[in-house]
């Protein structure tokens, strides 16, 4: 009993080889299952369209949020639509229909429309804040011409004492005011320059994944562990009868 013990699984090697053909038989009966079976995935239609449009620095709910995005610009599209909005700034759309042509013509629209919308919220937006940085810049050289007035006064030296103070005193708030104006023109101007354009990233048409290489290769897999199992209850099944027959 100790030797056949121990070389019991030299036993089931050699009855595996002598079976091998069912190494091939079960696993391709799998596969083929696997493969059927992708068939009976449940799919919304035949082709599906993705787009993925960077929105930018564009930050406004009307053009960023999911549900705003398939109202407004989902118009007249055929198909079903998802759309969806990531932390990085990409709004992605997915569009599934049956016809193929139409399914690119309703892509084509929908990103074109975002992105066109996108652009022209980033263009006023661009617009307004340059005005922006050009009253600063109106408010700066004002601001200087009346300094250089006071400073001319202090330079002059005819003023009396208490006039000397108050000039004085304007001249170190207009001096303070103009390091304030400086100062934000630089900071809009450095915010403007990390300002980012909307675009289209992506477009692309296919047709519906319904996992077929994954099913197959599941079956596959599956198959040679099925054949394992059977193959060994197959010789479980003889040694058993041999022993009782024996018997």
């Amino acid at each position: 009993m100790a030797e056949q013990k121990r070389f019991a699984l030299y036993e089931y090697l050699i009855f595996f080889w002598k079976k091998k053909q069912f190494f091939i038989i079960i696993p391709l009966i799998f596969a083929l299952l696997g493969f059927g079976a992708s068939y009976l995935v449940p799919k919304k239609a035949d082709y599906v369209g993705s787009g993925t449009v960077f929105t930018g620095s564009v930050k406004l709910k009307a053009l960023t949020n999911p549900s705003n995005i398939m109202a407004t610009f989902g118009k007249g599209i055929e198909g079903d639509i998802e759309a969806d909005v990531t932390s990085e700034s990409y709004v992605k759309i997915k569009i599934y229909n049956d016809d193929k042509a139409q399914l690119e013509s309703d892509l084509a629209k929908m990103t074109g429309d975002l992105e066109k919308a996108l652009l022209d919220s980033y263009e006023e937006r661009y617009k307004i804040t340059e005005e922006y940085i050009e009253l600063n810049k109106d408010r700066r050289d004002e601001l200087k011409d009346v300094l250089k007035v006071y400073n001319d006064k202090i330079e002059n030296g005819n003023l009396a004492t208490e006039e000397y103070r108050d000039v004085t005193s304007v001249t170190e708030w207009t001096e303070s005011e103009i390091a304030d104006v400086v100062a934000t023109i630089n900071r809009v101007k450095g915010d403007l320059s990390f300002f980012e354009p909307p675009s289209i990233v992506r477009q692309d048409v296919h047709a519906v994944d319904t996992h077929k290489m994954e099913l197959t290769l599941a079956g596959l897999i599956l198959g040679i562990v099925a054949a394992i199992l059977f193959l060994m209850l197959w010789k479980y099944m003889n040694e058993a009868r041999r022993y009782y027959n024996h018997d």
